[in-house]
């Protein structure tokens, strides 16, 4: 397809893989699929897809999905001397629109992370690479350590996740093959606000998102 080559026969093939309604179609409700990442072409997109994937998952497992929230603070602008501020601390107002946003009005770093045991997820950053902690590992979510912050909410100390098909075994003591452990990483993030404004901040959170869809441009490589 990506070299214009398809023969007949190719696209015959294809088309025997266009879901629809009679029993010689594959079936968008076989439980194969059920909880399989959708490929998609906007991050928008993807963002809403792995929301409504979560509550399915969640649903479906049991479970009532736990939010973790990300640790901001924010960056005061650059003075006209050249010198920029300190970090300082976000009204509560604002921080819950910040928390609320879309991961993708914020470089895909969540403000608000809503999981739960056994969901995939999707690492977002390329960290411990002997540990094959890179962006666009697939993993599953077998635990966590987390601790409440000022207004209540819950923030994550240590995620740990069992890598999919790692490129390696990883074994680390005391932990069973390909568990790793991740842990809040801090980033400078520019958030956008529904006001169209965007704010400057570092963001500490879990670099990862769930994996109920994913983007066309992330999907290139992958079996």
């Amino acid at each position: 397809m990506r070299y214009a080559a398809c023969t007949h026969d190719n696209i015959a093939f294809l088309n025997t893989r266009i879901s629809g309604k009679r029993r010689d179609q594959p079936q968008l409700n076989d439980p194969h699929f059920r909880h399989v990442s959708i490929i998609t072409a906007w991050n928008s997109q993807k963002d809403k897809n792995n929301e409504l994937g979560g509550q399915c998952f969640a649903h479906d497992t049991g479970q009532t999905l736990k939010h973790f929230y990300s640790v901001d603070k924010l960056s005061k602008s650059t003075s006209p001397a050249g010198k920029t501020g300190q970090l300082g601390n976000i009204a509560i107002g604002l921080q819950r629109v910040l928390w609320d946003a879309l991961p993708c009005t914020s470089q895909h770093i969540p403000g608000k992370l809503s999981i739960c045991l056994g969901m995939p997820i999707m690492i977002r950053i390329n960290n411990t690479t002997e540990l094959c902690i890179t962006k666009g590992q697939e993993a599953i979510i077998i635990g966590w350590n987390d601790f409440i912050r000022d207004h209540g909410q819950k923030v994550l100390e240590t995620l740990f996740v069992k890598l999919v098909n790692p490129p390696r075994n990883v074994e680390l003591p005391g932990l069973p093959v390909n568990v790793i452990p991740m842990s809040r990483t801090g980033s400078t993030v520019k958030a956008l606000l529904p006001n169209d404004h965007i704010v400057t901040l570092t963001r500490q959170q879990i670099m990862v998102l769930p994996n109920f869809s994913m983007t066309d441009y992330t999907a290139q490589g992958k079996t």
